[in-house]
């Protein structure tokens, strides 16, 4: 087994890069508040020093998506499947788009 370990800036990187695959899957299943409340916080990484409060709050609104008002957690569930589908795209991209903010959030 190979381990990976990351620092925080390639997670960052990692982090806008996920967003942005994510949110095309999520315009198809018509999440468009949440792609738009995703991008805006994918654009203030990029924009914001690391743990400066517009960096921590695009953290923050990133998991709040999640486990919030959009409810993108239902997203992150695996399905028992035969064949690589959009869902399983969705859910394996969702997944780490909240395991990359939540590792950037403590």
């Amino acid at each position: 087994m190979t381990i990976i370990k990351r620092n925080r800036v390639t997670t960052n990187s990692d982090l806008i890069s996920a967003i942005e695959k994510l949110c095309p899957l999520l315009e198809r299943q018509k999440e468009f508040d949440a792609v738009t409340d995703l991008r805006k916080a994918a654009d203030q990484l990029r924009a914001s020093a690391e743990n400066s409060s517009a960096w921590k709050e695009a953290i923050e609104s990133i998991i709040e998506a999640f486990e919030g008002e959009h409810e993108l957690m239902a997203y992150t569930m695996q399905r028992e499947t035969d064949q690589w589908t959009e869902v399983e795209e969705l859910s394996q991209v969702s997944s780490r788009v909240l395991s990359l903010a939540r590792r950037l959030a403590y």
